[in-house]
């Protein structure tokens, strides 16, 4: 039994801090990303803030689902492309637009 569990231990150390880092900074800077992004493809609105206010109101509720699907997810690995493919999708446009890419 002892060697059983000798044998586990790596995996779950590996398990357990992998999930730590994708649920804890990785999570905040997506949601970051994410939040970034929207103000890139919501409307002004008529008083010309509404693109910049809505993110930063909606910004509790996309870090409490991204970190929710991230600890309720099964596969890390899965959960690991799922945040790296979010972030891409969000970082290129934010990146775009603070370079100038983006008129």
């Amino acid at each position: 039994m002892t060697q059983l569990k000798q044998s586990m231990a790596p995996h779950f150390r590996y398990f357990w801090s992998s999930r730590f880092w994708l649920a804890g900074p990785v999570t905040l800077i997506v949601a970051v990303f994410v939040m970034a992004a929207m103000s890139l493809w919501l409307p002004q609105g008529l008083a010309g803030i509404d693109h910049l206010l809505v993110p930063l109101v909606l910004f509790p509720l996309i870090w409490t689902v991204i970190f929710f699907y991230v600890i309720l997810e099964n596969n890390i690995k899965r959960a690991w492309l799922v945040m790296m493919l979010l972030f891409a999708i969000n970082a290129l446009p934010v990146v775009a637009s603070i370079l100038g890419w983006l008129k």
